[in-house]
């Protein structure tokens, strides 16, 4: 199939974290929404490799996924679908929902306490910014599967 990924089964690369499979499926999900380009997404992906290369206290995969997620995190922000603050705003309160939650038990965002002292909209998840859209929108998922070309 023209302009298709092959795919070895055997040797498909797999994610060794969940975050890293559904960063990957949002990048997609955006790309094939038209909120950019696969040919601005790659450039975004190259500039950030080039900008911070592998550290020497990590493997080549986790510097490749951290390139990865700071390069998404820029591509957003530059689309207008957030800003670096509320970014890092949500990051806190991930880690003090983290840190709140008993071992064995699912994170829960609401285990942060009040987040709106940090992230300007009270912590109301369905805020519609002045761009017409929902910080966190409910959306499709979109599938990671190896067995699947990507077009």
């Amino acid at each position: 199939m023209s302009g298709s990924i092959p795919v070895d089964l055997d040797k498909a690369p797999a994610f060794r974290e969940p975050w890293q499979a559904k960063a990957f499926a949002f990048a997609v999900l955006l790309q094939r929404e038209g909120h950019f380009t696969w040919d601005d997404w790659v450039r975004t992906l190259a500039a950030e490799i080039a900008a911070s290369p592998q550290r020497a206290d990590e493997d080549a995969e986790l510097a490749y996924h951290r390139q990865f997620l700071t390069a998404l995190e820029k591509i957003v922000a530059t689309r207008g679908f957030t800003t670096p603050e509320a970014m890092q705003a949500r990051k806190l309160a991930w880690r003090r929902a983290y840190l709140a939650t008993p071992h064995g038990h699912p994170v829960d965002l609401a285990a942060a306490g009040d987040i709106d002292s940090n992230d300007g909209h009270g912590g109301d998840r369905d805020h519609v910014h002045q761009h017409g859209h929902n910080l966190m929108p409910q959306r499709t998922p979109v599938a990671v599967c190896p067995a699947r070309s990507v077009r």
